[in-house]
């Protein structure tokens, strides 16, 4: 599968890669600076990164809002050369990532712990934009190829079409019912029955309508933990959208919770796109279609789950796979 470019093979490419990220982070940092400040902090660049600096400097402003005219209709995100900063740039948290993410199906982000998974999935829906000193560069492209970065794409269109369940469950302190009509209330929608409509579709949708019919007014945070979980996911389908992200939606769940979770996720993915972040091999093939491998903020190896855990191309991936490294 070409998802992705092949980028490293063992530890001594790795470090190469993190070298010449190392040198365009630290041009970046001075073409960002202001014209005096540039020109003290450009003296102190190495040959190597004045050429670098030549050639970002000199490089056109791309148009965002341009469509990506060659975008795969059979995928719902193309990720091209993104690079993803914390902390004022000290921290790389992606490197050079090149992935495709295929439509309707089921994608699981594996990785130790802090190799960039979250954070990635944050990028898919502009969540990160909220934390301060963050930056990133190169692109993602949503849908029929429009760049996340396009103004035609406003932050509430996009979070509405890639909806998030997080680790923890975050039910509103509200009742069941209007945990899942404040998203269509939200957006104008404040007919009764339509609401109700709405409602029980959702919550049809997420296998939890036979257990809370009968309280759809008891809060949602009364629910067992599993449920819970069960009822966000509710309500991030009362809004329709095309993907859903989720990032470990069964730690601390019991295995019946966890199990749930799963057979749901195989459901909903005749609907959406999912991509899930998990630290559980097992859960990963249980569940998914595709399986991407995140290793120190780079994108390792990307296939099919069934050839990624059964003949993985990187010595990476099997270190990880066999629990050599993690």
């Amino acid at each position: 599968m070409e998802n992705i470019k092949e980028i490293k093979q063992d530890d001594e490419e790795i470090e190469s890669i993190d070298e010449q990220q190392s040198d365009a982070t630290i041009v970046s940092s001075v073409i960002a600076s202001s014209f005096w400040t540039r020109k003290s902090k450009y003296r102190k660049l190495t040959e190597k990164q004045k050429q670098l600096y030549k050639e970002m400097n000199d490089k056109p402003k791309e148009d965002v809002d341009k469509l990506k005219t060659n975008f795969d209709k059979n995928n719902i995100f193309e990720i091209e050369n993104f690079n993803f900063w914390y902390d004022n740039r000290s921290k790389h948290a992606l490197k050079d990532v090149n992935m495709k993410i295929r439509r309707k199906k089921v994608t699981a982000l594996i990785g130790p712990s802090g190799c960039g998974k979250s954070t990635f999935i944050r990028c898919l829906n502009r969540m990160n934009d909220q934390i301060d000193a963050t930056s990133y560069e190169g692109n993602i492209y949503f849908d029929k190829g429009i760049n996340l970065r396009s103004k035609k794409l406003n932050t509430l269109e996009l979070t509405t079409r890639v909806g998030m369940i997080f680790q923890k469950p975050s039910p509103f302190p509200m009742s069941i019912y209007e945990n899942v009509a404040y998203g269509p209330r939200s957006h104008g929608i404040n007919d009764k029955k339509t609401l109700d409509k709405i409602v029980e579709e959702s919550l049809k949708g997420a296998a939890i309508w036979d257990e809370v019919k009968h309280s759809l007014y008891d809060l949602g945070t009364s629910l067992s933990g599993g449920q819970q979980q069960r009822l966000c996911i509710a309500r991030a389908i009362a809004l329709k959208p095309e993907t859903l992200l989720m990032d470990e939606p069964t730690s601390g769940l019991d295995p019946i919770a966890t199990s749930k979770i799963e057979v749901l996720i195989n459901q909903l993915k005749q609907q959406f796109t999912i991509i899930i972040v998990t630290h559980s091999m097992a859960q990963a093939q249980r569940v998914s279609d595709e399986t991407a491998f995140f290793y120190q903020g780079h994108v390792i190896e990307m296939d099919s789950t069934k050839r990624m855990f059964t003949a993985p191309k990187n010595k990476k991936t099997r270190e990880y796979i066999s629990g050599k490294i993690g």
